[in-house]
């Protein structure tokens, strides 16, 4: 922490703790207001003001993070700045090279959600994103700021696509079910569930909602057999399931025939059931020239965006994006599991399979599971397995 090398600048640990949840917050709340509000439908209509908010807002959650990163962080080992000074740099340039400025504000989120309060945080998540996806739709149906931009089906309540809105509510649905588990009462359950059959009936995001009843299901089945999660042939399949889904996602793209799919009725018909995807991966996936470093847009119109992000990540950061990004993901996986925190894995199971149907994994409002990135960026190898992680639900064995 650099105010320590300076006693006149330093406030002492309680007040500079307390300033660094002050400062991480306010650039979570900036952030999602970004992506809430002035990443909806309201930049057609008020261009130039949705263009000077988003820079502010942009601009101000960059601020804010490098100086909790570089100032109010606290690092144990010399290693550790250097690292994060790292992953800054290749966040950067990856971000600037394929277009996509969330994957350097995923990393800044995820190195400064180092020493945070994560339930406070948390809290200050759905305050934030639950406030913005109202804004949004007062304004789309009551005003003619936000206007109905025709796609292809479903409404878009504002975003452009109905899969936009459904990641606004993924990912507020993500941060309820994750910050209440412990303490989940009957209104925590109807309410998710009412959040889950929304999704679903209206805007009709099958892969939120997916992932939604994923989720509801394994915490279920957590509550009356909570040793069903703890234990290694689970975890193993946990660490499995992105792999062996990658790996499918490649080859049903790749054997898939569009102009003669029925040699292959089965994949077809699980095609079908996923809304045509495998002829998007064929037709997108396999015919772009991947490199080292991507570049390729992986959003916008019918012949860019693919809906799957281990698609998506190579497509878009390259070979090189795409090793680092499944290294950082396994290692967070394996460290949960060495730890037996099984309820962040249960959640992180149900992100892999949002993921597997969509192509937002470091969008912020759509992820709140990027707060665990100190668990892979500041956790040693050499961390005893009983000592718990930083995250916000109490491990298996504890329950």
């Amino acid at each position: 922490m650099l105010l320590q090398h300076y006693k006149f600048l330093d406030p002492g640990q309680a007040r500079r703790q307390a300033l660094a949840q002050q400062v991480f917050c306010a650039a979570l709340a900036f952030l999602l207001i970004l992506s809430e509000v002035f990443s909806s439908n309201i930049q057609s209509t008020l261009p130039t003001f949705s263009h000077l908010a988003r820079l502010a807002l942009t601009g101000g959650a960059v601020l804010l993070l490098g100086a909790k990163i570089l100032l109010l962080t606290d690092y144990e080992r010399r290693w550790q700045p250097v690292l994060a000074g790292a992953v800054l740099l290749y966040t950067a340039f990856a971000a600037w090279y394929g277009d996509d400025v969330w994957f350097l504000l995923a990393a800044l989120v995820g190195l400064g959600a180092k020493d945070i309060d994560l339930r406070g945080a948390l809290r200050v998540y759905l305050a934030a994103a639950i406030a913005g996806l109202v804004v949004v739709q007062l304004l789309h149906f009551a005003t003619p700021l936000m206007p109905y931009n025709f796609y292809c089906r479903n409404w878009d309540f504002g975003y452009g696509h109905y899969n936009g809105f459904g990641a606004r509510l993924v990912g507020v649905f993500f941060a309820w079910a994750w910050l209440r588990h412990d303490r989940m009462r009957w209104f925590d359950w109807l309410g998710l569930a009412a959040l889950f059959l929304f999704t679903y009936k209206v805007p009709g995001s099958r892969g939120a909602a997916g992932a939604m009843a994923g989720l509801l299901v394994l915490f279920a089945v957590q509550r009356f057999l909570p040793r069903l999660f703890d234990n290694k042939i689970w975890y193993a399949l946990v660490i499995a399931l992105p792999i062996g889904l990658a790996a499918f996602s490649l080859y049903a793209g790749y054997v898939y025939n569009p102009e003669w799919p029925y040699e292959r009725m089965a994949l077809l018909l699980l095609s079908i059931f996923l809304s045509g995807r495998f002829e998007i991966w064929h037709n997108v996936f396999w015919s772009a020239d991947l490199s080292v470093l991507g570049g390729l847009p992986t959003d916008g119109d019918e012949h860019h965006a693919i809906d799957n992000a281990f698609l998506a990540i190579p497509m878009n950061k390259g070979y090189l994006g795409a090793i680092l990004v499944a290294v950082f993901f396994l290692l967070l996986l394996w460290r949960l599991a060495k730890h037996r925190h099984a309820t962040e894995l249960l959640c992180l199971v149900a992100f892999t399979l949002y993921i597997f149907m969509e192509n937002k994994p470091f969008l912020l409002s759509a992820n709140p599971f990027l707060l665990m990135a100190p668990c892979v960026f500041f956790a040693g190898n050499k961390t005893p397995a009983e000592e718990p992680l930083p995250v916000v639900c109490q491990r298996t064995a504890n329950i």
